[in-house]
């Protein structure tokens, strides 16, 4: 069975992958591009979504740390979610096991 960390990189990485595909599209004007970027919009919230309910239900970080979070994954989805998904989740979620 699959743990929520490997959902959460399994789920940003084919993300990231639709949304170049889709703006590839775009650019050489192939059709159906917008069809990528509509299902990559629907893959980032299948992985911002538990980011923020894990986020929100974390016991180890402040109240200042998880507005950062929040405010990242709002404004800077990309980028926050790799942050997260890679580096941070493992300090922050409480289903977690410190290593």
């Amino acid at each position: 069975m699959i743990d929520k960390g490997q959902f959460l990189r399994a789920t940003y990485l084919f993300n990231i992958a639709l949304t170049i595909v889709g703006v590839m599209f775009k650019i050489y004007h192939y059709p159906n591009g917008e069809t990528f970027i509509f299902f990559a919009i629907v893959a980032m919230m299948t992985y911002s979504l538990p980011v923020l309910l894990e986020v929100f239900r974390s016991t180890r970080i402040g109240i200042s740390e998880k507005l950062m979070w929040v405010t990242g994954m709002l404004c800077l989805t990309p980028i926050a979610g790799y942050l997260y998904v890679f580096k941070a989740r493992t300090r922050i979620a409480n289903s977690e096991k410190p290593k």
